[in-house]
């Protein structure tokens, strides 16, 4: 069948499949979501799209009784519509042996996770008791998010501490004595990894 140009309705007939030449169709021609995913190669869903880190090698440290970022850890990224975001990270960790040490992973100003209500029972991702003063533990948060983003607004992702009285401190990348050869000043990281749909 020979090409044929309608100069009324500039469509073109006769073009076989394949026909163009390689490079003739580009990403900008193509309109916004004109591929669905059934047209895509095998496994050309979920993949990693942008992975953003912070680290935090500083120390940080509250008595607040209700949540606090931890100042200077924090993860601000922008990811496509429909995609999710897997978060992850380890926050060293020391306070006072009494206390309770509550967690929180936050999207901005929503807490991510928590536990079921239960009578006055605090809610929050994780709780731990606090450590000897010469020791830390580790918080590791690991999170997928469904986030329902716009494809053009930055999400800040956070991690958020308090302790249940005011009296008793956490301390984060240090243990409470923290003055001792043997006790370490660490580290603490969180990432965002965005994961294609």
């Amino acid at each position: 069948m020979a090409i044929t140009i309608d100069g009324g309705t500039n469509i073109i007939s006769g073009l076989a499949v394949g026909g163009l030449p390689d490079g003739v169709v580009d990403e900008d021609m193509l309109a916004s979501n004109a591929v669905s995913s059934g047209k895509l190669a095998s496994g050309a869903g979920g993949k990693c799209l942008q992975v953003v880190q912070d680290t935090l090698t500083d120390v940080f440290s509250t008595n607040a009784t209700s949540y606090t970022a931890i100042t200077g850890l924090s993860v601000t990224i922008t990811p496509t519509s429909g995609s999710k975001i897997l978060l992850m990270g380890f926050i060293g960790y020391g306070g006072q042996s009494a206390a309770n040490i509550f967690m929180g992973l936050f999207r901005d100003s929503t807490e991510l996770l928590v536990g079921d209500a239960y009578s006055s029972a605090p809610r929050s991702f994780a709780q731990f008791a606090g450590r000897n003063t010469n020791s830390q533990a580790g918080f590791s948060p690991m999170y997928l998010d469904t986030h329902g983003a716009d494809g053009s607004t930055a999400i800040t992702y956070t991690v958020k501490t308090y302790s249940e009285g005011s009296s008793y401190y956490i301390y984060v990348n240090r243990c409470q004595e923290d003055n001792g050869s043997t006790m370490a000043r660490t580290a603490s990281t969180l990432m965002a990894i965005e994961i294609g749909a």
